[in-house]
């Protein structure tokens, strides 16, 4: 008999001959036999050798054969075994009362080898099936699980999209409607008052069109749609330009600004996507934190052949906790100073799939004495 056809059958008779006997046969068929004294020794083994049939004497010190069907029945796995009757007592009614309780068959004794041969072929087959059927019901059951989760996770991400763009977007339109009732009740708008509300209605598009370019942007990654254009990039260059892009709004929050590494330091790398990466950590470090004095951005060679990008500040640390899930989509980072949670938290979700998409890789650290550090890996 095939390996993979081998089953364990549990032998439960107070009879030693007995046991000994069909243990002797059961092994001939290419079978593993176990065996248990007594019907209180027998269900023990049931639960925690988990057989794929038991053959079971009725009459039984301790506990009988119809207790342990009574106490099998009770248990939902244990009721999915099954159990074959062998009894010297060939009578209609204790036949029926087995069978009621769960049993599988009946085979009288002295047995006959070729009928419980049958009738082992038989009960494993119906073993296979409820296996099947016990998988298929599980795997129902996830499939239902998961799908409730995944409603339930689009209802959310529904209405904390809904939240997030209606911030901005309640600020277009409170200041649209400031200049629409100005100029419908004939109230002169100044040129600083107009330019301030230019200003306000501007940042508000601009947080709108950053949400949705990210969701975008990360859909893309996913589904392996966004080009990868690698080419040879100066490091150190391309982190002087972020910086000064960002010098003036770093002046405003009070931040200074530093580049350091070798200038010659290079890689073959996506420049673009590269510097939307380097972007998005830094609006991040701005956003969120807001003690920092000084941000860095450096590029070293790792203990490998790989060139590693780092954004550091010495503001507010992130919590361990926090850093397990921050690159997560849409998980939102709170900051403690100012109670800032914006954005539909794809940024960093952004970043990891980019960092992957140029087959590198991004983490977060803690900056001793405070102060946290993204390290961007490119091979």
């Amino acid at each position: 008999m095939a390996k993979g056809s081998q089953r364990h059958i549990l032998v439960v008779d107070d009879s030693s001959i007995n046991r000994d006997m069909l243990s002797d046969f059961i092994e001939l068929l290419g079978h593993e036999a176990s065996t248990a004294e007594n019907g209180q020794v027998g269900l023990l083994k049931m639960a925690s050798g988990r057989p794929d049939v038991v053959l079971l004497d009725i009459d039984m010190p301790i506990m009988t054969g119809i207790e342990v069907l009574e106490a099998a029945a009770e248990d939902e796995t244990l009721r999915r075994i099954p159990i074959i009757v062998i009894s010297g007592r060939d009578d209609m009614e204790n036949i029926s009362k087995c069978i009621a309780l769960g049993a599988t068959d009946f085979l009288s004794k002295p047995f006959n080898p070729t009928i419980l041969e049958a009738r082992l072929i038989s009960s494993i087959e119906k073993k296979d099936l409820y296996d099947r059927e016990h998988e298929l019901l599980q795997s129902l059951e996830k499939s239902y699980a998961d799908l409730k989760q995944a409603e339930q996770s689009r209802d959310a991400l529904t209405h904390m999209i809904v939240h997030d763009l209606g911030n901005p977007l309640a600020v277009i339109s409170m200041n649209t409607d400031l200049l629409h009732l100005s100029s419908s009740m004939g109230m002169p708008v100044t040129p600083e008052a107009l330019a301030e509300r230019l200003r306000y209605i501007s940042s508000a598009s601009q947080t709108m069109g950053t949400m949705i370019q990210s969701m975008l942007d990360v859909s893309k990654l996913e589904s392996g749609q966004m080009p990868v254009q690698k080419e040879e990039t100066n490091l150190f260059t391309l982190l002087s330009n972020i910086i000064g892009q960002y010098t003036e709004a770093a002046a405003e929050r009070g931040i200074q600004l530093h580049c350091e590494g070798e200038e010659s330091a290079s890689c073959v790398t996506d420049p673009v996507l590269l510097e939307r990466i380097v972007s998005n950590l830094l609006s991040n470090a701005f956003k969120y934190a807001t003690s920092a004095q000084h941000i860095i951005l450096s590029v070293s060679r790792g203990a490998g052949a790989e060139s590693l990008v780092t954004i550091a500040d010495d503001g507010e640390e992130i919590p361990e906790a926090v850093q397990l899930r921050i690159f997560d989509k849409f998980y939102q980072i709170h900051s403690k100073e100012t109670g800032v949670q914006a954005g539909v938290g794809l940024g960093l979700a952004f970043c990891k799939m980019a960092a992957g998409a140029m087959g590198g890789s991004i983490r977060v650290e803690s900056v001793a004495p405070h102060g946290t550090r993204f390290v961007l890996s490119l091979p």
